[in-house]
């Protein structure tokens, strides 16, 4: 048996990280592919500064990360009310991360009021009601410039997911920041707030239950059918979850519903983290 070179062995190691996600797609290294050390951990703290606010968010860099290895993304962003604390607590990414080697952060909103009707929510959260200004959209995109920068990010492979008010601020990054985000996954959200005309097809994957006590399912039926038009779908067809292909830019639209109310279903998580391996960007 020839004797394996430690070139041999750092190629070896390259392949077995991203045999996974390449599929037919290749990564898209970031800046930080340049690095020759990072720092792992789970539950690290961070803030980054934005026109003199501080903005807090929760990194997990899983162990089997390397410097020079392009790594998928995700992002996730809970709920009115809630912090990524929280969602790194529950969501149940942080295991499937550890187990599959992708980077997962979760940020932190804002105060926000909110309005449905007669009825006001607040607390902490994300905008999106309107894109000029918006603060929210400004912090991703330094958030991701800062990532991009410090580790050897898959620019191919950056997802968003969320929760509740989450999930709407998901379908605004789909919208407009298409251009970075490779595909969305709404949990529990409604309609897209903006219009919409992303320039190229976003694969979208929304899960909705029936009982949800807090944005109705008219709501998310409404998601779903903005996106095949956005999206331009033309097939149809169902295993459980809806899908609709055949549409513009090789992009999918998948809507599941289930008999739950207003929460993260159990077995959303590790349908989305598939979808989104099946979704790179140029795909």
């Amino acid at each position: 048996m020839p004797r394996l070179t430690p070139v041999m062995i750092a190629l070896a190691l390259v392949l077995a990280a991203t045999f996974s996600y390449a599929g037919d797609v290749p990564p898209r290294p970031s800046a930080g592919c340049t690095a020759t050390t990072i720092e792992t951990g789970e539950h690290l703290e961070r803030t980054i500064e934005i026109d003199g606010v501080k903005r807090a968010y929760i990194l997990d860099v899983p162990a089997r990360v390397q410097a020079h290895v392009p790594t998928p993304l995700l992002l996730d962003f809970h709920g009115l009310g809630h912090s990524g604390g929280g969602v790194w607590s529950v969501s149940g990414f942080r295991d499937i991360a550890q187990r599959e080697g992708f980077i997962t952060v979760y940020p932190d909103g804002l105060p926000v009021v909110l309005q449905r009707g007669e009825q006001k929510f607040e607390g902490n959260g994300w905008e999106i009601r309107s894109i000029d200004g918006n603060r929210d959209l400004k912090f991703t995109t330094r958030l991701l410039d800062q990532l991009e920068q410090t580790y050897c990010i898959d620019r191919a492979r950056v997802f968003s997911t969320g929760f509740s008010n989450g999930a709407y601020f998901s379908h605004l990054l789909g919208c407009v920041m298409s251009d970075r985000i490779a595909a969305i996954a709404p949990v529990s959200g409604g309609r897209i707030p903006i219009e919409c005309k992303p320039p190229r097809g976003v694969p979208v994957l929304i899960h909705h239950g029936r009982q949800d006590e807090r944005i109705p399912l008219a709501d998310a039926h409404q998601a779903r059918d903005a996106w095949i038009a956005v999206n331009q779908c033309r097939d149809h067809s169902s295993n459980g979850c809806e899908w609709h292909r055949e549409c513009r830019d090789g992009a999918v639209v998948e809507y599941c519903e289930g008999d739950f109310m207003h929460r993260w279903p159990t077995e959303a998580t590790a349908r989305i983290w598939e979808f989104f391996k099946q979704h790179p960007m140029g795909r």
